[in-house]
């Protein structure tokens, strides 16, 4: 088997060789395999309406494949991304010779930042904010009403929502995530923020309703909030179902539309004056256990929640 081999290979070799000698020069060259395709960078971080470039090693056609997140143009080695809103787009390089590589385009909201943007107000009661944004406005808080897994807790009423991937960046561009639940049951959904008896976040509570009452127009509870459905969304705060709002096209749960949003996949932000509630929160107090603040979704299986930057702030 191995002398046929080797003579199979000669053969050829002969025949190669007899060809070349009667090649005639004037003939085009043989076409050369293509080079191996390969991008930098390979990923991409930019603000919104920032712009970026990706080279590649070969002559490629470029898509997007979210242009109302970042759209892409180019026609040879080098393409130029436009960062059009916040989210996560792919940009596909494809070679005449049918490669194809990727590169992740990460776009942040304009202002955010890793670092952990500017929060609203002189000082604030975090409710719902990442621990990059926390930090940076450390010195604003004066208590948090987060959960802590101690004496502060977040509670699913009757197992109406399931958690979600909260995917892309928060309401303050980075990717610290964000609260994002999905509606289980048939009929309403509903969570709260609980600030038990074990702990003193009660006592904050009652003594930042007292300040509102005292000078509600100083007072506002900041929220941010995305969705790609049209389910509508209600709100209260200090446990007290008067100070019931909605966000969304439908009054839901007893509470009044205070506004709807586009449904576009994007953060949409609200300050909520508490000069609107002072008369409800001057007629009853917070005590243990209290739900700093509950929302309440359609009850229809699927319909989406998503919050981020949630907060009481002082101007």
């Amino acid at each position: 088997m191995k002398a046929n081999k080797f003579f199979a290979v000669a053969l050829a070799a002969l025949t190669l060789v007899s060809f070349n000698a009667c090649k005639n020069n004037d003939d085009p060259e043989t076409p050369t395999e293509e080079a191996t395709l390969a991008l930098n960078p390979t990923s991409l971080t930019l603000s919104a309406g920032e712009e970026g470039t990706i080279e590649a090693t070969v002559e490629a056609t470029w898509v997007s494949s979210d242009a109302e997140v970042a759209t892409v143009a180019g026609n040879g080695k080098t393409a130029t991304v436009k960062a059009i809103k916040e989210g996560n787009a792919v940009i596909s390089a494809t070679t005449a010779g049918g490669q194809t590589k990727t590169c992740v385009v990460v776009v942040k909201k304009a202002g955010g930042g890793e670092t952990g943007a500017a929060v609203k107000g002189t000082q604030i009661w975090p409710i719902i904010m990442d621990g990059t944004t926390l930090e940076a406005n450390a010195s604003k808080v004066v208590a948090s009403f987060q959960p802590n897994d101690v004496d502060q807790f977040l509670y699913v009423w009757d197992g109406t929502y399931v958690g979600a991937d909260a995917t892309g960046l928060n309401f303050h561009g980075n990717g610290d995530g964000y609260t994002a639940l999905t509606v289980t049951t048939l009929g309403w959904a509903g969570m709260g923020y609980c600030l038990t008896a074990s702990g003193n976040g009660w006592e904050a509570a009652e003594a930042l309703r007292a300040a509102i009452v005292a000078n509600p127009d100083q007072y506002y509870l900041h929220l941010a909030i995305k969705s790609a459905d049209n389910y509508s969304h209600c709100f209260y705060f200090m446990g007290l179902e008067s100070t019931k709002f909605v966000l969304g096209p439908t009054a839901v749960y007893d509470g009044p539309i205070y506004a709807n949003f586009d449904r576009d996949g994007a953060w949409h932000e609200f300050d909520i004056p508490m000069s609107a509630y002072a008369s409800a929160l001057a007629g009853g107090t917070v005590a243990a256990g209290v739900n700093v603040f509950v929302a309440l979704t359609e009850g229809v299986q699927g319909a989406a929640l998503n919050l981020d930057a949630v907060y009481f702030y002082k101007k």
